[in-house]
């Protein structure tokens, strides 16, 4: 009798999903849960007192705190029904750690901002102010640890504030790689710094145009998407032909070789897409501390190629 009414009730899920699109948030169980929450817990005029220092902190309402604990009996129903886990408001379930969202992701974010961090310290030791490109590895360094920044306060409470700066951040860091690549493809060049003013200043104008409509008109999740694998794509797709192109005559490329394949490699995490397993570490989580890593490959890149491009300012100077 129970496998009978496991199938009609997979059965009647799926078909629901199918019409409604339904998600865990939407389940009924999930829906009754809530409600009673909310009329026990939320209506009185201290509802929200009750909660610890630290998630009052973070801004985890009475009503969060309903939607909190309503989502584990209904995770249990759907394991139960042989459903699977779903996601709640667009997330899989994650079990909250002093009031942080998303614990894994956080702690990994905080890695990529480390990174960043020791390796901009080694890169002042071994390069001279003096060197080519020495405030652009700032710049790139600065923009990078702001959107890592960001990225671990979204993970420690995703509202839309929270989730409209992470998705800046990491635009920000796409656009200043390929900024940064069309910068070192003109190096040298005739009429460089005009070509570098030009581009940076298209791209920045460009920057600042979409953080305008993703805050004040709509945050558009399938453009911000397509924008990022485009820019990405171009990133990718440049700096492999740049590598091909000196790798023999300059062995140090190499890394630069490396790190784009590792970051195209990575990029897989954000493809695959499966409940946590301990509920706590997801494919974005895995993302995150993937990327981690790849820092300090391409800052020891940037190193041996400011040495490189301090050499050849050094020739030109000769020549000239």
């Amino acid at each position: 009798m129970k496998e009978i009414v496991t199938a009609i009730t997979v059965v009647f899920f799926f078909i629901l999903k199918s019409v409604l699109a339904s998600t865990g948030d939407r389940s009924q169980m999930f829906y009754s849960c809530l409600q009673d929450c909310l009329a026990q817990n939320c209506s009185g005029s201290s509802q929200d007192s009750q909660s610890s220092l630290i998630l009052r902190a973070l801004q985890w309402t009475c009503s969060d705190e309903c939607k909190y604990f309503c989502m584990w009996p209904t995770v249990n129903w759907f394991v139960e029904a042989e459903i699977g886990v779903q996601q709640f408001f667009g997330k899989w379930p994650f079990v909250r750690i002093w009031g942080i969202q998303e614990p894994a992701a956080t702690l990994f974010s905080i890695l990529n901002l480390v990174g960043h961090v020791v390796m901009i310290k080694r890169f002042r030791k071994e390069v001279r102010p003096s060197a080519p490109f020495y405030r652009m590895t700032h710049y790139f360094c600065f923009i990078c640890c702001h959107a890592w920044l960001w990225s671990t306060i979204f993970h420690i409470r995703d509202v839309r504030f929270t989730e409209i700066m992470d998705y800046l951040g990491a635009f920000s860091m796409v656009l200043f790689s390929v900024y940064h690549f069309l910068s070192r493809v003109l190096a040298f060049e005739s009429r460089s710094f005009q070509y570098s003013l030009f581009f940076g200043i298209a791209i920045g104008f460009y920057f600042v145009y979409h953080s305008y409509t993703t805050f004040f008109v709509k945050m558009d999740y399938g453009y911000n998407m397509l924008i990022n694998i485009a820019f990405g794509a171009v990133n990718i797709l440049g700096w492999s032909i740049w590598c091909f192109k000196f790798y023999k005559r300059r062995p140090y490329v190499k890394q630069c070789a490396a790190f784009v394949a590792l970051v195209a490699f990575t990029t897989l995490f954000e493809v695959l897409d499966f409940p946590p397993l301990f509920w706590v570490l997801d494919a974005h989580a895995l993302w995150h501390l993937s990327t981690a890593p790849l820092a300090i490959l391409w800052y020891k890149f940037l190193i041996d190629d400011c040495h490189h491009m301090e050499g050849q300012k050094l020739d030109l100077e000769k020549l000239a």
